[in-house]
């Protein structure tokens, strides 16, 4: 096998690849609905750290909390400023957090699918002789 070559690592040998087909079809399914929160999560939560691999779960965290995080409090921010009335009511607070938290898991999902794209989808260089699930 040459330096270049991949192959399933362990992980997709504890089915992940058909867990994440099936999570995205799932949230595929779930689009516009009020179940694609959960189903985004749902993939979000079935993506590990990859042992000798893409710290797949790390990088999707870090997106959380940098890129993301920042287009909910812009898209807030731009909202506020435009709407100082509405900005002042709670219900319109909460219901605008809401929506832009739906934007916020379109683009999380977004993110997701081209993480396992850019990621060979679970392959990745191992040694099945030395991996373990340790």
């Amino acid at each position: 096998m040459s330096e270049d070559s991949h192959h399933v690592a362990w992980a997709d040998r504890i089915g992940l690849n058909k867990q994440w087909a099936r999570d995205i079809q799932t949230c595929g399914d779930a689009f516009g609905s009020e179940l694609y929160l959960t189903a985004v999560r749902r993939l979000k939560n079935d993506i590990p750290d990859i042992k000798n691999g893409p710290q797949l779960k790390t990088m999707i965290k870090k997106f959380e909390d940098g890129e993301l995080k920042e287009f909910k409090e812009d898209v807030f921010e731009q909202w506020r400023l435009n709407f100082e009335q509405e900005s002042r009511n709670e219900s319109f607070v909460a219901a605008k957090r809401n929506e832009i938290n739906l934007l916020a898991t379109e683009e999380l999902y977004k993110y997701i699918i081209q993480l396992l794209e850019d990621n060979g989808f679970c392959f990745y260089d191992a040694n099945i002789e030395t991996d373990t699930m340790e």
